[in-house]
């Protein structure tokens, strides 16, 4: 007698649902996708609105220069950021920072005065407006008289390596102490601080080839001391010659480094 075989009974696939809620993610993540695509191609947009305007407003324009285009290969020009564009016009680069660019030239500074023996001569410090190298008065000049000593040329000479490769507008203020000078030369300080930032700006000029048009010379006296003219080390800090690499006012804020300035025991005028 044959035996008969069960029949199998069919049971419905209870995970059935799991292909439709694959599908459905798939397509929300295809769905995310196009709306990143769409934000990333209108911040694309904005950016060239934005090099567009500065274009528009720079009074490099008026020059016939276009300072949002830097060269690339074949003769193409490649459009830049707006923070690119303000560290490649002053020197910093894109990607650096003002910060970075005074933790540089501070570092390279401060070796240069260990090595030459002018540590206390030489300074690097900053402001609002940029970075400061400060030159002692004692090292450049002779008392009362503003033609440069022999050895100030190798301070100068470093100044200018350091400058020459920035394409920063360079601003030289003369600075004096607060006891009273009246010669027929100078008849003030004014005159002597005057005098003593011009020669440091022919000096950059003539003989190391900084272009003139980046440079100024002011002289401010006694008006603008670092220290209190109260002892002859505080009056030999205040006797100086502050070399100024102007940055953009548009650039970010400067904190101050509270870096002390040690005393000279330098006499002279």
């Amino acid at each position: 007698m044959a035996i008969r075989k069960k029949a199998r009974t069919k049971h419905d696939n209870k995970e059935r649902w799991l292909l439709t809620y694959s599908d459905l993610i798939t397509l929300l993540m295809v769905f995310f996708v196009v709306l990143y695509s769409m934000s990333k191609a209108d911040v694309a947009k904005f950016s060239k609105l934005s090099a567009s305007l500065q274009r528009a407003f720079n009074i490099q324009v008026l020059e016939g220069l276009d300072p949002t285009a830097v060269g690339g290969e074949g003769g193409q020009f490649e459009t830049q950021s707006p923070q690119d564009l303000e560290t490649f016009r002053y020197g910093v680069g894109p990607g650096l920072s003002k910060a970075d660019d005074f933790a540089a030239i501070q570092s390279d500074i401060e070796q240069f005065a260990k090595t030459k023996g002018l540590v206390g001569s030489v300074m690097v410090r900053e402001n609002k407006e940029g970075i400061i190298i400060t030159l002692s008065g004692n090292l450049l000049f002779d008392s009362a008289k503003a033609e440069l000593k022999p050895q100030a040329v190798v301070a100068l000479e470093k100044v200018a390596q350091i400058i020459k490769d920035r394409p920063n507008e360079i601003r030289v203020e003369g600075h004096t102490d607060n006891i009273p000078i009246s010669t027929p030369l100078f008849p003030s300080n004014w005159e002597l601080s005057t005098a003593r930032a011009v020669s440091v700006a022919k000096y950059l000029t003539g003989v190391e080839g900084i272009a003139p048009d980046r440079i100024g010379a002011v002289g401010y006296g006694e008006y603008r001391p670092l220290v209190d003219n109260d002892t002859r080390e505080h009056r030999a800090l205040n006797r100086r010659v502050d070399i100024l690499i102007i940055y953009p006012s548009s650039g970010a804020q400067i904190a101050p480094t509270g870096q002390t300035i040690t005393p000279t025991s330098s006499i002279g005028r």
